[in-house]
C-alpha cells in the first residue's frame, strides 16, 4: 500500500505535471529520465498545515531575485508543506513541484509550481527542513513529513510556466493542479482492488474456520447469514465497482467533457468507493481477533485506503462543491439510461428535494448564506453518492455483470436510504427484508465460485489463508520458553 502512494504521487502529481511543460522545456528530458526510471523519486507539494482546502490562499513565497532566480520561503509554521515524504530516510534522491506565491517586485502573481531538489539521498538540500511524521497507525510506514524552506535559492529553470500575472488567477490555478482530479480517481480505483483483497480473505477464513454446532458437529462459520453477508457485499461491490471504475475511466477520457465535468466524474467515483470500502472494516471484525492484526491485511488495507478519503481533495468537501454545483446548474453528468429503475428514482428524487429546499431559501444565489450550510450542506454527500450508485448499476449491467449481483448491489444500494422508499411508498420495510434476504440467497453460490483461485491471490500474504501458512507463521514468532528465559536467550528474540 505504501509502494502505491509512492507510485500514485510520483507518476501522476509529480511526472504528470512536468510533462505539461516536456515540449515548450526540452530541459526538462533528463529529469523526466531520471523519473520514470526511478534514479529519482518524485514529490508534489501543495497543502500547507494552515490551507489544505483553501490552498488557493497558501503562503509559501518564490520571490523573483535581480539575477532572475528566485528566493524559496517558509514565512511561517502555518505555511509549512504537509504529508509528502521528503526526508533522506528512503535513500533515494528526491526532487519536488513546489508550489508557492510569485512575487515579482511587489506584486502577487498568483500560485505557481516550481522544481525543487529536497535531497541527495543521503543530506537535504541547504535551507530544506524535513521533520517526520510518526507512521500512521496500522500502516506500512511511509515517512510523511512538514517540510519548510528557509531563503531556498532557486535557479530561474526551477519556475514552470511563465513569470506573467495570469488574468484569471482562478482559472490558472486550477490549471496548474489539473492532475489533482486524475488522482482522485486513480487513488480511488485502489479501493477497489482493496475490497477484493479483503473480501477474498475474509471469505477464505470464514470457510477454513470451524465452529461446533449442534450435537457435536463442526461447521464452517460461513453457514452462518451473519458471516456471508459482509463477505457478498465485498464480493459484490468488487465486481460493481470494477465495471463502474472501467465506465468512469473512460468518460473521464472524453475529449468533449469540460475539466468540471471530469472532477465530477471522479468525486462521484471516489464518494462510491469510499462508501463501498466501509466493508472493509466489517470484514476485519468477522476474523475476529484475527483481524485486528496487520498481517492478516484487512485491517491494514482499511486504515491506509481511509486516508483517500482526504487524499487529492477531501471527500466531503468535494461532494459539497459538486452537488452545489449541479444544484446551480453550472454543468450536467451523464444522465440515467432508465429513469425507471428504483436507484435512478432515487437519486432524481434527491435532488427534487434539494432543489425544492433551495428555492425555499432564494435560490443558488444564497448558496453562501446561513441557511444553506444549515439545510442543504448535510444532504450533498448523500446526493452525490446517489448519482455514483445509479452510474455504477448501469456501468455493471452493460458490461455484462451477472444478474444475482446486480440485484444485491440494488439493494444494498436502497438499503443506505430505505426510510425515502418507504416514504416514497416503493417499498414496505418487510418488503425490504424479504428481498434482500432472497437476494443474498441468490448470490451466494457466487461467493463460493469466489474461493477458488483469482487474480487477487497473487496480493494475497495473509498467513489465515491456510493451515500451512499458519502454521510456519506461529513457527516464526519469537518464543520465549523457561529455558531461554533462564538462560537470557529470549533477549536475541526481540
Amino acid at each position: 500500500m505504501s509502494a502505491f502512494i509512492i507510485a500514485a504521487v510520483h507518476l501522476n502529481l509529480c511526472i504528470g505535471t512536468l510533462s505539461n511543460f516536456a515540449k515548450s522545456r526540452p530541459d526538462l528530458s533528463n529529469l523526466l529520465t531520471d523519473l520514470l526510471n526511478f534514479k529519482v523519486c518524485g514529490e508534489f507539494m501543495l497543502t500547507e498545515i494552515g490551507h489544505g482546502l483553501d490552498a488557493r490562499n497558501l503562503e509559501t513565497m518564490a520571490t523573483l531575485l535581480p539575477d532572475r532566480g528566485f528566493d524559496l520561503h517558509t514565512p511561517g509554521a502555518a505555511a509549512a508543506k504537509a504529508m509528502p515524504p521528503t526526508t533522506p530516510l528512503a535513500g533515494v534522491p528526491r526532487v519536488a513541484i513546489v508550489f508557492a506565491r510569485l512575487i515579482v517586485g511587489r506584486n502577487d502573481h498568483g500560485i505557481k509550481p516550481f522544481v525543487v531538489w529536497l535531497n541527495d539521498s543521503a543530506n537535504m538540500r541547504r535551507g530544506i527542513t524535513s521533520r517526520a511524521l510518526p507512521t500512521r497507525p496500522g500502516t506500512k510506514p511511509l515517512d510523511h513529513s512538514i517540510t519548510s524552506f528557509e531563503h531556498v535559492r532557486l535557479s530561474p529553470e526551477a519556475l514552470l510556466g511563465p513569470l506573467s500575472k495570469p488574468k484569471d488567477q482562478r482559472a490558472d490555478f486550477f490549471w496548474q493542479i489539473r492532475r489533482v482530479p486524475v488522482g482522485a480517481l486513480s487513488l480511488s480505483v485502489m479501493g477497489v482492488s482493496s475490497i477484493k483483497v479483503a473480501t477474498k480473505i475474509a471469505a477464505t477464513y470464514s470457510q477454513r474456520r470451524l465452529t461446533t454446532a449442534t450435537e457435536g458437529v463442526r461447521m464452517p462459520i460461513l453457514a452462518f447469514s451473519t458471516q456471508q453477508r459482509p463477505v457478498l457485499q465485498g464480493l459484490v461491490d468488487s465486481f460493481v465497482l470494477e465495471a463502474f471504475a472501467r465506465w468512469t475511466i473512460k468518460q473521464f477520457m472524453e475529449l468533449s467533457h469540460t475539466q468540471s465535468v471530469r472532477h465530477a466524474l471522479a468525486t462521484v467515483f471516489k464518494a462510491t468507493v469510499m462508501q463501498a470500502s466501509r466493508v472493509l472494516h466489517e470484514l476485519s471484525e468477522r476474523c475476529g481477533w484475527q483481524g485486528l492484526f496487520a498481517y492478516n491485511q484487512i485491517s491494514e488495507l482499511a486504515l491506509t485506503f481511509q486516508g483517500n478519503s482526504i487524499a487529492e481533495g477531501d471527500t466531503l468537501v468535494l461532494c459539497i462543491r459538486l452537488a452545489s454545483e449541479l444544484l446551480g446548474d453550472k454543468y450536467h453528468l451523464p444522465v440515467s439510461q432508465d429513469l425507471t429503475t428504483n436507484l435512478a428514482r432515487h437519486e432524481t428524487g434527491l435532488f427534487l428535494e434539494a432543489k425544492e429546499k433551495l428555492a425555499d431559501l432564494g435560490g443558488y444565489e444564497n448558496h453562501r448564506s446561513q441557511e444553506f450550510n444549515c439545510h442543504l450542506l448535510p444532504r450533498c454527500r448523500p446526493l452525490v453518492e446517489a448519482i455514483g450508485h445509479r452510474m455504477a448499476y448501469e456501468a455493471a449491467k452493460n458490461s455484462g455483470v451477472r444478474s444475482e449481483v446486480l440485484n444485491l448491489f440494488e439493494w444494498l444500494c436502497i438499503s443506505a436510504d430505505l426510510s425515502w422508499y418507504v416514504e416514497s411508498c416503493l417499498i414496505t420495510r418487510t418488503e425490504f427484508l424479504n428481498s434482500i434476504t432472497e437476494a443474498y440467497n441468490r448470490a451466494f453460490p457466487i461467493l463460493l465460485d469466489a474461493l477458488n483461485p483469482t487474480a487477487a491471490d497473487d496480493y494475497i500474504t495473509a498467513p489465515i489463508m491456510t493451515e500451512k501458512s499458519w502454521d510456519n507463521f506461529v513457527k516464526e514468532l519469537p518464543s520465549f520458553d523457561y529455558a531461554s528465559s533462564r538462560s537470557g536467550g529470549y533477549l536475541s528474540k526481540l
